[in-house]
């Protein structure tokens, strides 16, 4: 696995597990970009895999978890819309 793809996609997995882990559940926005981009990270640490090994199972399983994300930052926006009334903030202590 040499290249800057995998480096790139390390780098990007790192920083979203420590802004995921330093959030400390304070921010509802932060905790799904976090998200989103270890999702993001992983599809594309597949995608370098999938090439370098000349296989296109990592380039099918990307496939399936994009979508993953997208819905995924669906639903988090739509459970935004429906607790900021509420709370009249978006923290979440």
């Amino acid at each position: 696995m040499n290249g800057f793809g995998s480096n790139l996609a390390i780098a990007l997995y790192i920083i979203g597990i420590i802004a995921f882990l330093f959030n400390g559940g304070k921010n509802f926005i932060m905790l799904v970009i976090s998200l989103e981009l270890l999702l993001l990270s992983v599809g594309l640490l597949l995608v370098n895999l999938s090439y370098n090994l000349d296989d296109l199972v990592g380039s099918n399983l990307t496939l399936l978890i994009l979508p993953l994300a997208g819905a995924e930052s669906a639903v988090a926006l739509a459970l935004l819309v429906a607790f900021y009334p509420l709370r009249g903030s978006i923290n979440l202590n």
